[in-house]
């Protein structure tokens, strides 16, 4: 009877651990350095629930830089500021934009406008997801090797 008791002990003991694990590693977000990487804009969500894909979205890119620098381009115009990559949010100050007009169909007036607001960044599957706090509205980017 002991031997019985101690086996299912064990075994329920192994089962939690791997149910703990399980949901540990379904509830991480990956971590991923900025620095020294290139992102292109896969497709934004407005408010509203509205989503736009670029026609070309490599027109639209981040590349984050050493020492919090930022620089990019959207449609086109540029993107230069600092980012911050911090435990409670994330966030660019500065960040400035050109101000050229670009043609009928670019997403830079909405892209730039939420850019600016950024307060949280995740990512998912290799992909790299931009909110502003407000619901609904998310960015996501998909690593490049410019």
């Amino acid at each position: 009877m002991k031997i019985k008791t101690t086996s299912q002990f064990v075994l329920n003991t192994a089962l939690l651990f791997s149910l703990l694990f399980t949901l540990t590693a379904q509830g991480a977000e990956e971590e991923i350095n900025l620095e020294d990487t290139n992102w292109q804009l896969r497709n934004m969500k407005v408010l509203g629930g509205f989503l736009f894909t670029p026609d070309d979205s490599s027109k639209y890119r981040l590349n984050f830089r050493s020492d919090n620098r930022l620089t990019g381009t959207s449609d086109c115009n540029t993107i230069t500021g600092n980012y911050f990559q911090e435990e409670t949010g994330f966030r660019f100050d500065p960040f400035v934009s050109t101000r050229k007009l670009c043609p009928p169909g670019s997403l830079h007036n909405n892209l730039v406008l939420i850019l600016k607001d950024i307060n949280a960044i995740e990512f998912r599957d290799g992909y790299m997801y931009m909110t502003n706090g407000y619901q609904g509205v998310e960015l996501e980017f998909e690593a490049r090797g410019f």
